[in-house]
């Protein structure tokens, strides 16, 4: 069977890191003949060379996304098909805006358009709810355009999706933590040596409204207002959206913003951290969550119905937005060293209620093989 792994429209996020994990995990695919568009995000951490022969790569680079570059990509992507043939075209997260004539799997991860309730949304103005509005019936348009299944990483998703693309052609494939985390190899220290006493919590997320990072600040001042100094908040932001976007131009000690750093060594930089604050207000599901629970660190994060569903016991939960809360929670977490234990183990047992790397990818596969016995049997 011949595999288009389209990675082209992909250029930061989790999305690539999902992706990343998955063109890996099928080199034990021997059967099958892969071919890889490579996006800007993914060229940056793939080494072609550790791939078998049954690899193509082929690179793309779009920029930014728009209307205007619709035409131009299923041009390019089009022309390529033709050559390759394929059976199946898998892109674990979309929409792609490529109209192809295999059938295409897409992923869907845009927890805006089907959590009505998430407080992002409900924070928006009149303006941004049609401009979101607007934004949401071209997305659809090309879901629905290009799609023959969809995959989605939870069973709240997979209902949502059902209903709001009207059709039963959804698959749940849960993510888990980037197969860097199996072995993962110690990357020189990102980070100062920590002083004696000092608690840090890490946060590794591009830059989106939704994930709320500008109430980190909120929520250190807070804790200084206590008297407690001995906390550090440690992002992966490029500088200018730390800069402008969540320090917003103050000067808030104890937050360290190191840039962003290749999926590779994130485990070693969860390493230097002692727990996880994920202040999100929307997600389809959230690689970090599996990741902090696979380096056995407990976990504060928001007390919204994906988080809860996804972190279990692992987590402690404090109210959305609210840095007062989320002060109170983090105050708890640092002072009560069985606690962190205790989320700590949680976290170990729920991993097991996800897909590994491996089984996602088998799943992946699996509905690749699906549709492309449906086109053969059309033919």
């Amino acid at each position: 069977m011949k595999i288009v792994i389209n990675t082209s429209h992909q250029r930061f996020g989790g999305a690539v890191q999902v992706a990343l994990s998955f063109i890996h995990e099928c080199c034990g695919y021997k059967e099958h003949e892969f071919h890889v568009w490579v996006g800007s995000g993914v060229r940056k951490s793939l080494c072609e060379a550790d791939f078998p022969p049954n690899f193509s790569f082929y690179h793309f680079d779009f920029g930014l996304l728009s209307l205007k570059k619709t035409f131009s990509i299923q041009k390019a992507l089009r022309k390529l098909e033709q050559i390759i043939q394929p059976d199946v075209i898998i892109a674990t997260s979309g929409p792609t805006y490529f109209h192809s004539k295999a059938p295409q799997i897409i992923g869907f991860n845009l927890p805006l358009y089907i959590y009505p309730e998430s407080p992002h949304v409900q924070s928006w103005s009149l303006s941004q709810k049609i401009k979101m509005r607007l934004k949401k019936m071209v997305h659809f348009y090309f879901f629905r355009r290009d799609a023959a299944a969809y995959v989605v990483q939870t069973d709240d998703v997979n209902q949502r999706v059902r209903i709001a693309l009207r059709t039963e052609k959804v698959y749940t494939v849960t993510n888990t933590h980037n197969h860097f985390f199996d072995d993962w190899q110690a990357f020189p220290p990102k980070l100062p040596k920590k002083q004696n006493g000092v608690f840090r919590f890490i946060t590794i997320s591009s830059w989106y409204p939704h994930k709320n990072l500008d109430l980190i600040p909120e929520v250190q001042i807070e804790l200084r207002k206590r008297g407690i100094t001995n906390v550090e908040f440690v992002l992966t932001l490029k500088p200018e959206d730390f800069e402008e976007k969540v320090l917003k131009g103050d000067k808030v000690p104890g937050i360290h913003n190191i840039g962003p750093i290749p999926p590779e060594a994130c485990p070693s930089l969860y390493q230097e951290c002692d727990a996880l604050f994920l202040p999100t207000l929307a997600e389809c599901f959230s690689a970090s969550y599996p990741e902090a629970m696979k380096m056995e660190k407990p976990i504060v994060t928001t007390d919204l119905g994906f988080s809860r569903s996804i972190c279990g016991q692992a987590a402690i939960f404090f109210t959305p937005k609210c840095p007062f809360s989320a002060a109170n929670k983090v105050e708890k977490l640092i002072q009560n060293e069985d606690l962190r234990k205790q989320l700590a183990r949680a976290g170990v047992m729920q991993l097991s209620n996800f897909d590994t790397p491996q089984r996602r990818t088998y799943k992946y596969v699996k509905i690749c093989e699906r549709y492309a016995k449906v086109r053969q049997n059309q033919n």
